[in-house]
C-alpha cells in the first residue's frame, strides 16, 4: 500500500518545494535551532499585535513565523544537522507558538466583550494541543497517526488568514466562521486519530 496523502502532508510538501531555494540560502549562515528561535520571537510579536488589535501586522508576523517553521526543518536536512534535540525543540516551540497566537487573540476579544469569539479561540487552542499530543504520544509508542483533516498546517492557515482578513473587514463572522470549521474538523481529527491508534493497538501482538 502506498503512502497515505493527507491535507497536512500535501501542504507540507507544497511549502517545502516552493520555499526550498530560500532554505538553501538560509542554510549557508543560520542553524536550524536559531531559525526555530526566530519563529518563537516572531510569535511573541504576533501575540502582542493580536492583543493590541493590530491583526494586519499580526497576520504578516504569523506568516513569517510559519515560513521559519518550514525553513528550520529544511535547513536541518540540507546541512545534515537533524538531531533528536532539534526535533524536540521544534515541537516544543510549535506548542508555545500556538499558545502565544491564541492568548493574544483571546485577550483582545475578551477586552472587546466578544466572549463567544474568545471561547472559540480557546476551543481552537484545546484541539490544537490535543491533536498534537495524540499524534506525538502514538508515534512514541510506535503507532502511525497521520490521519484526520486538521493537521497543524491547515489549522494555522485557517486561523492566520481569518485573523489577517479581520484586520481589513470589521465583521466578526470573518473569524467566527473559520473557527467553527476548525472546531468541527478538530473534533473529527481527534476522534479519528484516537480510533486509528485504538485499532492498531488492538491488532498489535
Amino acid at each position: 500500500m502506498g503512502k497515505q496523502i493527507t491535507i497536512e502532508s500535501g501542504l507540507r510538501r507544497f511549502s517545502s518545494v516552493v520555499f526550498h531555494p530560500v532554505g538553501r540560502i538560509l542554510a549557508t549562515f543560520l542553524t536550524p535551532n536559531l531559525i526555530t528561535t526566530g519563529a518563537l520571537l516572531l510569535s511573541g510579536g504576533v501575540a502582542y499585535a493580536f492583543a493590541r488589535g493590530n491583526f494586519k501586522l499580526g497576520g504578516w508576523l504569523m506568516f513569517a513565523a510559519g515560513l521559519l517553521d518550514v525553513f528550520d526543518g529544511q535547513v536541518a536536512k540540507l546541512t545534515n544537522r537533524v538531531t533528536v534535540f532539534g526535533a524536540f525543540f521544534d515541537s516544543t516551540v510549535d506548542r508555545v507558538n500556538d499558545f502565544l497566537y491564541s492568548f493574544g487573540a483571546m485577550y483582545f476579544f475578551i477586552y472587546k466583550n466578544h466572549y463567544d469569539v474568545a471561547l472559540l479561540v480557546l476551543i481552537y487552542l484545546i484541539f490544537s494541543q490535543l491533536i498534537s499530543y495524540i499524534k506525538a504520544r502514538a508515534e512514541s509508542l510506535g503507532f502511525a497517526c497521520n490521519v484526520g483533516f486538521l493537521g497543524r498546517p491547515l489549522r494555522m492557515l485557517l486561523f492566520g488568514v481569518s485573523m489577517f482578513v479581520y484586520g481589513f473587514v470589521d465583521n466578526l463572522w470573518i473569524i467566527r466562521a473559520p473557527l467553527l470549521v476548525i472546531v468541527a474538523l478538530g473534533f473529527e481529527t481527534a476522534v479519528h486519530r484516537f480510533y486509528h491508534v485504538w485499532k492498531q493497538a488492538k491488532n498489535a501482538p
